[in-house]
């Protein structure tokens, strides 16, 4: 079965205006329905978009904390068949979006993209 993570990098065929891309990701975001928490988890350094209206959503607001029950990012690690392709999206993620970048591009939006894909899909 493949995966997010077989899926070959297809390198942009023309220029895209900064209000496209954060179009683009606005998308992503209504379709895999991310919220504005983000999750981040002291131990382990992962962060993330949480599901809209999800548990770990509603349990941040209860305890108005970000850190709350277990890292879905270190869960999804542990059960991916292919460890270091993971790691290393993980890894990249990490050190691009540990500040949010001022400007969108075409490889941020795609990054962002396989990111959350290979978070939340099934596959």
């Amino acid at each position: 079965m493949t995966t997010i993570l077989d899926s070959e990098y297809i390198p942009p065929e023309r220029p895209y205006s900064q209000m496209e891309l954060n179009q683009n990701r606005q998308k992503l975001y209504k379709t895999l329905h991310l919220g504005n928490k983000i999750a981040w988890h002291e131990k382990c350094q992962h962060f993330y978009l949480v599901k809209e209206n999800g548990r770990k959503e509603k349990e941040m607001i209860e305890n108005n904390c970000n850190n709350v029950g277990n890292c879905s990012v270190c869960w999804k690690l542990s059960k991916s068949t292919d460890k270091k392709k993971a790691t290393n999206l993980v890894n990249q993620y990490t050190d691009t979006f540990y500040k949010d970048p001022e400007y969108a591009s075409y490889d941020l939006c795609d990054l962002e993209y396989t990111y959350y894909h290979w978070l939340y899909s099934n596959n």
